[in-house]
């Protein structure tokens, strides 16, 4: 139990550099688009349409089926 624990704590403290490493690599398109948009006046804002909604109750799926199959495996574990 506490093995899994403390690889779900490293893999979060892992995880984080890696999502800024991956967001550095967008911004110069992000930060010219935000300065073209900045210069305009009187623009009318942008809608953007909403997020679809079909993907996820395969979403939700996939996290139960995961969170299920780690308490199968600590309680297997835990038992002998």
């Amino acid at each position: 139990m506490v093995r899994a624990f403390a690889c779900c704590l490293a893999l979060a403290v892992l995880a984080g550099p890696v999502s800024a490493c991956i967001n550095d690599s967008e911004l110069p398109h992000h930060e010219r688009e935000f300065r073209s948009q900045y210069t305009r006046k009187a623009s009318p804002p942008m809608r953007t349409p909403p997020a679809p909604m079909a993907r996820w109750p395969l979403v939700v799926a996939g996290g139960s089926m995961l969170a299920s199959a780690a308490v199968v495996l600590v309680g297997a574990r835990a038992r002998g």
